[in-house]
């Protein structure tokens, strides 16, 4: 069964650190920036970007196995990773969801490019930072929920790291209807649109086994 997660965009506040190191500058709090225009143009960004994001996911939650050379099985599926067999250790079901802030954010963040390249960068930046929060509050939820089964959970694993290829995001397609239920599409360089997309797996475990 696939379920639906929404948030918001006023319920997801800033960090405006975490904007400044995705905008590639020293990360620091927006009240210790001494150029005022930079700050301004952090605020718009984050306003611009909040005002356009529709902050959504779909998730299923799958019996998982560990199998000899580092084969984890899980909806009738088999990938052969090192990197996640060793996130999933001790995991006996896996979580896998899609999440995205939507489409208009990639619009504005195009259209800013050719007026205020400097805004776009920011812009970019603020996307990161609020696809980012958005999927750390889903997987709080998540936590929240397993709690009263006993379980714990991993830090969520995405494609694209370690020895996880961006192939995978196949998987997710299929399994979790990213087309239809998010509007989501993957180009043939495995890229999803729109760019502000996360997919990623999360790992279920007995509190006992902490």
């Amino acid at each position: 069964m696939i379920f639906q997660y929404r948030l918001n965009s006023d319920q997801i506040e800033p960090d405006y650190p975490e904007l400044y190191r995705y905008a590639g500058f020293a990360k620091k709090s927006i009240d210790q920036l001494t150029d005022m225009q930079m700050k301004e143009l952090a605020q718009s960004a984050v306003e611009a970007v909040s005002q356009k994001m529709n902050c959504r996911s779909v998730y299923s939650r799958f019996q998982m196995e560990l199998l000899p050379c580092d084969i984890v099985s899980f909806a009738g599926k088999s990938l052969q990773t090192h990197h996640l067999t060793l996130n999933l250790k001790d995991c006996h079901s896996v979580y896998m969801f899609a999440a995205t802030l939507g489409p208009e954010v990639d619009r504005i963040i195009q259209r800013e490019t050719r007026i205020n390249p400097a805004k776009a960068v920011m812009m970019q930046a603020a996307g990161a930072m609020f696809i980012e929060k958005y999927c750390d509050m889903f997987v709080e939820f998540l936590r929240t929920e397993e709690a009263t089964q006993g379980n714990l959970l991993k830090p969520r694993y995405s494609p694209g790291f370690g020895d996880v290829g961006l192939e995978v995001q196949k998987t997710f397609f299929e399994l979790l209807e990213c087309q239809k239920n998010l509007a989501l599409t993957l180009n043939d360089t495995l890229i999803m649109s729109p760019e502000k997309s996360v997919t990623a797996f999360i790992g279920v475990y007995d509190k006992e086994n902490a």
